[in-house]
């Protein structure tokens, strides 16, 4: 190699990443990821570059921790990602690269230096407690490490990041980063990484930010000045901005197959969908309590003051919309007026067929039970079904008939009058863009405080979200009910919401009636109550008899 080539490699990281490329068999770096190299060259004090998913940072940011060591064979790199199998294979094809690319060969560990999978050192470094490159997990042990350079490789995913607690433990891990640099020497934090929450904590990490998203934006404000100026230069708005990995094709099969929402997150890099007045429904609205098969209180009042709120319950949507106790419930327990089962059916693949029971009483709404099946109206979908109706004892089932025409309940039927005999509402249908239908359905209900969510119920589905998040949050009516917005296709999946949306439009009229009649029924009690201890105390003897007979009429003398 030429001495010029060779200046030329160790003083620009684009031209050694495409060097790099060339000698592990992948193609010439796309001008994306050339533009990645650019912003990372040479040695940024403080950075977090977003990305969207499949650009390769990953692979960027090793062969970049490679270059720093060639540049100086005394750099301390610490590598940290999601969780420690990530990072081990991060580790090991930083290590390899020691042994397929030419110009790093020089720097192989010595048979007298560390070289292990978690860490190792370079040839011709100092002595030192820290290794040149060690690797670890967000969630290992990163106390007492020291390094040069931290590189925090996609550190936020989805299972660390689901609820509120979660990203705030995973700040104060972050937030160690700074413990851990070498006073002595110059230092650097980067952080490469694709949002996986709209509360994201690349957004409260106050640290250099830039963003290139996978299409050049509508509206560029919304990035608040960190999105890279060289995206707009790639053209007009919704030009790709790797043509090479992501022309426009693949972009819309990716939005398509992911839904607006998650499009926008993960390859837009649009975080301001967390804005309070795109997702219209809101935890902080619902009642929750314990809730009985059977019987209802008769009266439930809301309270959204912070005593109220449930904190020990994983919070699956946005931060601070914690979930509310009632502050008073009636000690008097009545049967419901009515209970129903609302299905929303599903043919096959990834979506569900989902059911809500939901008792009627008082003017509320109480959602007792709820979930789903991936097995469309199969035997075993149907029967899990009807024993579902048979357990709460359900008066009728509303299944919605827009899917294939009424087929699924013709079929339910005949299971049903095996198991449970039941009156089903085989009629019912739903009109009009899904988003908007079940917005509409549910908020009045929602923000009247009218409707009361089964505590237990909630529990279990936090449980079973956390089991799995990757794979069960979406699925999770929590998220759904605080992910939705007015788009189309603004989430990927809304079975369970769907369901619960056909019960509130189903009992709209039975909500409208009672409500009216309890308020009514609350403004004569509260007139009565000051009659009696306002009037009453100070009424002559010869009137204390009529005030009385008001009361007894009413059952209260």
């Amino acid at each position: 190699m030429r001495e010029e080539d060779l200046r030329q490699l160790v003083n620009s990281f684009p031209m050694y990443l495409a060097y790099v490329y060339s000698h592990i068999g992948l193609p010439s770096p796309t001008p994306l990821q050339n533009r990645i190299a650019e912003i990372i060259n040479p040695n940024p004090k403080r950075l977090i570059l977003e990305a969207s998913r499949g650009t390769g940072k990953s692979w960027i940011g090793a062969i970049y921790t490679t270059w720093r060591l060639l540049r100086n064979p005394d750099e301390k790199i610490l590598v940290v990602s999601a969780s420690g199998p990530k990072a081990i294979e991060i580790a090991t094809f930083i290590r390899r690269l020691f042994e397929e690319v030419p110009l790093l060969r020089h720097l192989r560990p010595g048979k007298d230096q560390r070289d292990s999978v978690q860490s190792f050192d370079v040839a011709g470094c100092k002595t030192a407690i820290a290794p040149s490159v060690a690797v670890a997990g967000i969630t290992g042990q990163i106390t007492g490490k020291r390094a040069s350079l931290v590189l925090a490789d996609d550190v936020e995913i989805p299972s660390n990041s689901m609820t509120e607690e979660m990203r705030a433990k995973l700040i104060q891990r972050t937030q160690e980063f700074e413990a851990l640099l070498i006073p002595d020497m110059p230092s650097s934090i980067i952080y490469l990484g694709t949002p996986q929450s709209m509360e994201s904590i690349y957004n409260k990490l106050e640290y250099p930010t830039t963003i290139l998203p996978a299409e050049v934006p509508e509206d560029p404000m919304v990035y608040e000045g960190k999105l890279d100026d060289w995206i707009l230069s790639q053209g007009p708005s919704g030009t790709p901005t790797d043509k090479v990995r992501f022309p426009k094709d693949v972009l819309i099969e990716r939005q398509a197959g992911m839904g607006l929402a998650g499009y926008k997150l993960q390859y837009m890099l649009d975080t301001t969908l967390s804005d309070a007045e795109r997702f219209p429904l809101k935890q902080k609205d619902m009642i929750v309590m314990p809730l009985d098969k059977k019987e209802g209180p008769a009266t439930v009042n809301y309270s959204g003051s912070k005593e109220y709120a449930i904190t020990e319950i994983a919070n699956l949507g946005f931060t601070g919309d914690t979930l509310h106790k009632p502050f008073r419930v009636s000690t008097e327990y009545m049967k419901f007026d009515k209970k129903i089962m609302a299905i929303d059916p599903s043919g096959s693949g990834l979506d569900e067929t989902t059911y809500v029971v939901i008792g009627v009483l008082s003017g509320n709404l109480f959602v007792l039970d709820w979930g789903g099946t991936k097995k469309g109206y199969s035997d075993e979908a149907l029967m899990m079904l009807a024993l579902k109706a048979k357990e709460w004892g359900v008066n009728e089932i509303v299944p919605e008939k827009n899917f294939g025409s009424g087929m699924f309940t013709e079929l339910f039927r005949k299971i049903l009058v095996q198991v449970y005999p039941c009156t089903i509402i085989d009629d019912f249908n739903s009109k009009g863009q899904k988003e908007v239908r079940i917005i509409d359905n549910i908020a009045p209900v929602l923000t009247n405080h009218q409707l009361v969510f089964n505590e237990d119920k909630i529990r279990e589905e936090v449980e079973w979200v956390q089991s799995s998040p990757t794979e069960n949050v979406e699925y999770s009516l929590m998220y759904q009910l605080t992910h939705i917005t007015y788009d189309r296709q603004s989430l990927v999946h809304d079975d369970r919401l769907d369901a619960l949306a056909i019960g509130c439009q189903y009992l709209a009229e039975y909500v409208i009636v009672d409500a009216d009649r309890r308020i009514q029924e609350i403004r004569e009690k509260e007139m009565e109550d000051w009659l009696y201890e306002k009037v009453y105390a100070k009424a002559p003897t010869r009137h204390k008899s009529l005030i009385g007979g008001l009361r007894s009429r009413k059952g209260r003398g």
